[in-house]
């Protein structure tokens, strides 16, 4: 958010057309795919502990939640470029933390493994295609309306993600 909150309409959606859909397509559909294996094989040998990844995954984002307060931080020297993009998404926790909470839901569709895997990615390159541009209208309006307090948005959205997590988390034990 904070990268492209200062950037053109014009660069964004370039970097949207040019970078990001095949970043998505290179990294994400793969780890939707490693995901909803991950978990089909966490879950054949472990019963229904699929719980706690919920419970991990809200820990660690509100974790990161509390970091990006603490941090009061409001610039970003990173480039928007394909490499950096793509040491996000592989890197990026709270992407490794949503897929398996995802493919929890996408091996309940009782399709078979293949087929919920597709299902799922196709559903996460639509889903973060779209979020790709409410994430860059969250951050210009944020960086405009926070100025050098943006830090305390970042803190709200990840741990609203926590909340939601969590609650995913309480879901499945009930």
């Amino acid at each position: 958010m904070v990268t492209t909150a200062k950037k053109s309409s014009r660069k964004i959606i370039g970097f949207f057309l040019s970078v990001f859909l095949a970043v998505n397509l290179i990294v994400q559909a793969p780890q939707a795919f490693i995901s909803v294996v991950f978990i089909d094989t966490v879950m054949r040998l472990f019963g229904e502990i699929g719980f706690i990844f919920y419970f991990l995954g809200g820990a660690y984002i509100f974790y990161l939640a509390i970091k990006a307060l603490k941090a009061h931080q409001a610039e970003s020297t990173l480039q928007l470029s394909f490499g950096n993009l793509m040491l996000i998404m592989l890197l990026s926790p709270k992407i490794w933390i949503l897929f398996p909470s995802g493919a929890l839901i996408a091996n309940q569709l009782g399709l078979g493994l293949m087929a919920n895997a597709s299902i799922y990615a196709l559903t996460m390159f639509i889903i973060s295609s779209v979020f790709f541009f409410f994430y860059v209208m969250v951050g210009k309006v944020g960086q405009k309306i926070l100025k050098d307090n943006f830090a305390y948005l970042v803190f709200l959205l990840l741990s609203g993600f926590a909340i939601f997590l969590l609650f995913e988390g309480v879901q499945a034990i009930l």
